[in-house]
């Protein structure tokens, strides 16, 4: 039976990566599903958290090949808002907020320096629900919970600059609606150690935006991130995760047109660390380092990424602390 549960995982994360056929970086907002990285929670637990990313997007490639660019500089700072809580011991529901705070700078080879434009204001959000189908225990190795839920266009996509519109890479919303699975399912490796092999797939099937200009249509591509990892204590209450990320997003259309320079795939290595501060009180300290990237013509993608988190948790009867790639 708990072959049976991975093989249906595998086969969930499969053919999401066989209808994506290659959206361009995290210009378009937060990092929304690339976050939702903690378990499904129990019972009467809540769990609240806020992480703070900061992702450098100077990197130029072409292909898999990375161009020489020392002309434009991006970067955007994401603050996102997560809130966890148990409708049963299988069933809970969650909810992710963001901020979001863009730079891009341009003209850097002139005498004097560039021009930095700036936008910010509150991103999109996600709901969802989960479900517990094998729960984690002291008799049974094995976890897999699964989610659907939807991606809400809170942020806006109408910010002007000298009376335009920006480009939909600017604004800190997508504008659209948009569907989104997710599967969590993971393995204790060895007896009463702790360390856990864990796999977190995420798809999001996106709607289309008809306000960045009247009478257009944009769509960004769809979105599949799919994690491999572990972790285990370290000592004390430190813990550590070491994953494997893929991410993959189809090319953006505008009127129904597949964009140029747009959508692409990537693997990132993503290590982090967590310290448990209480009971109820967690730290951890992550980071993002692509080690391949293969983009649809030539785009500017993530050169690193640095996040930081802290999560609370109200439940006084359980030891729920946050920990990556584990089952709450």
């Amino acid at each position: 039976m708990p072959f049976r549960i991975f093989s249906v995982v595998i086969v969930f994360l499969l053919a999401g990566a066989a209808q994506v056929s290659a959206q361009t970086c995290s210009c378009a907002g937060a990092p929304l599903i690339s976050s939702q990285t903690t378990g499904a929670t129990s019972a009467g637990n809540l769990l609240f958290g806020v992480t703070y990313e900061y992702n450098d997007i100077s990197a130029l490639y072409s292909g898999s090949d990375r161009l020489s660019d020392e002309t434009v500089t991006r970067a955007t700072r994401s603050v996102l808002l997560e809130i966890n809580y148990g409708i049963t011991d299988r069933l809970s529901a969650t909810g992710t907020f963001s901020y979001v705070d863009k730079d891009r700078t341009t003209g850097l080879h002139i005498p004097g320096g560039g021009t930095t434009v700036n936008t910010r204001g509150a991103g999109d959000g996600i709901l969802m629900l989960r479900y517990v189908v094998r729960q984690q225990s002291l008799w049974n190795r094995y976890h897999l919970a699964l989610g659907a839920g939807s991606k809400i266009p809170f942020g806006t996509t109408s910010l002007q600059r000298n009376g335009f519109t920006m480009n939909a890479d600017m604004q800190p919303g997508t504008g659209a609606w948009d569907g989104v699975l997710w599967s969590h399912a993971s393995v204790s490796l060895l007896p009463y150690t702790g360390m856990n092999l864990f796999l977190i797939t995420s798809y999001r099937l996106t709607g289309s935006n008809d306000r960045f200009d009247e009478g257009d249509s944009y769509r960004f591509g769809n979105e599949l991130v799919s994690g491999l990892g572990v972790s285990n204590q370290l000592f004390g209450n430190l813990s550590y995760m070491l994953s494997l990320r893929y991410r993959s997003t189809s090319t953006d259309q505008l009127n129904g047109v597949n964009l140029p320079n747009t959508g692409g795939r990537w693997l990132i290595v993503v290590p982090a660390l967590s310290y448990s501060v209480t009971d109820q009180i967690s730290v951890s300290l992550s980071g993002q380092l692509p080690v391949y990237q293969h983009l649809s013509g030539t785009q500017p993608t993530t050169s690193f990424a640095l996040s930081g988190s802290v999560f609370f948790n109200f439940n006084s009867n359980k030891n729920n602390g946050f920990k990556y790639g584990s089952p709450e």
